[in-house]
């Protein structure tokens, strides 16, 4: 074989291995890349779905609706517009009232439970306007406390002829309970001036049993009792949404407002309490009023197991502890 073909043989040769070896490394790295691509992958915490996924057009069928909650609306008590107090089963005294002097006093008492009612006048023989309770022993016999047309300092009047006339006994304020719109932070009871259990009181019930003993209801909601004429006062309980308070033979009765949320009552509950104050709900009157238009405009009275209820046009009685009405 000549020489120039030889070197053109080997030539070839050499360039033929240089070209298989290269095609050798080539194929090495890139299954070294592949290699060192899967273990960084494997290296890696697998892929986990969204806290806070892309939400639906269409509910999970899984989960139902929640309705909407109803709150009811909030209520405070305030001082009386109203005044009731019964003797019978069909006899009682009644009042409004308002600022002083320009609220005259005019009590209302009816014989024949509730149907018709007899105004008389107060403020004209013994200048009392703006009464503040009455506390009624029969119906010729009925005692007030009211304020003083000429510096509406308190002051205790009384009838014994059925409201045709009326007398001031100022000896008789001495002992009487009653909060002074002047100053609500105390209250006065059979052994005078007391400091208040709460920053304004707007009701106070004295027992029908015992002269020592009375419940107040606060403008903050809460009540307090006391057996000892104002010197200490019980623990604090509160009553949702109640607007006025009486004394009973057995305790004392508070009416609170209701609604859809908070009874199967629209209107409101008559809530009887033990003589420390533990409440139990006896009974409703269904109202459309609301709570705020409520509040100031209820009264409530007991005598001969007959609970006396006004409110709105209304004067009802109840035998049954407010389950029915008459």
């Amino acid at each position: 074989m000549p020489h120039s073909r030889r070197r053109r043989l080997i030539a070839y040769s050499a360039i033929g291995l240089f070209v298989l070896i290269d095609a050798v490394l080539v194929t090495n790295a890139v299954t070294s890349t592949s290699v060192d691509a899967a273990v960084d992958a494997s290296s890696m915490p697998a892929a986990t779905a969204s806290v806070f996924p892309t939400p639906s057009a269409t509910p999970s069928p899984t989960l139902a609706a929640r309705p909407t909650p109803t709150f009811a609306p909030a209520v405070s008590p305030v001082p009386a517009f109203r005044l009731l107090s019964a003797v019978s089963t069909t006899a009682a005294w009644r009042a409004t009232t308002g600022e002083c002097p320009a609220t005259a006093a005019a009590p209302e008492l009816s014989t024949d439970s509730g149907a018709t009612w007899v105004a008389s006048n107060a403020t004209a023989p013994t200048g009392v306007t703006a009464l503040q309770n009455i506390f009624a022993q029969s119906e010729s016999v009925a005692e007030f406390v009211g304020l003083d047309d000429e510096d509406c300092a308190p002051q205790f009047v009384k009838t014994f002829v059925g409201g045709e006339n009326y007398s001031s006994y100022p000896d008789e304020l001495e002992l009487a309970w009653y909060i002074d719109p002047a100053d609500r932070a105390t209250v006065h009871g059979p052994d005078g001036l007391a400091t208040a259990p709460c920053d304004a009181i707007v009701t106070v019930a004295p027992s029908l049993g015992d002269a020592d003993s009375a419940a107040v209801l606060c403008a903050d909601g809460r009540l307090f009792a006391t057996t000892d004429a104002a010197a200490t006062w019980s623990p604090p309980v509160a009553v949702a949404g109640m607007v006025t308070l009486t004394a009973t033979p057995t305790g004392y009765l508070a009416v609170a407002t209701t609604t859809t949320s908070t009874s199967d009552c629209i209107g409101v509950d008559l809530v009887a309490l033990t003589a420390d104050l533990a409440p139990t709900v006896t009974g409703c009157y269904p109202t459309d009023q609301t709570p705020a238009a409520l509040a100031g405009n209820v009264a409530v009275a007991v005598a001969d197991d007959t609970l006396w209820l006004w409110i709105g046009d209304a004067t009802l009685r109840s035998t049954d502890a407010g389950r029915t009405w008459l």
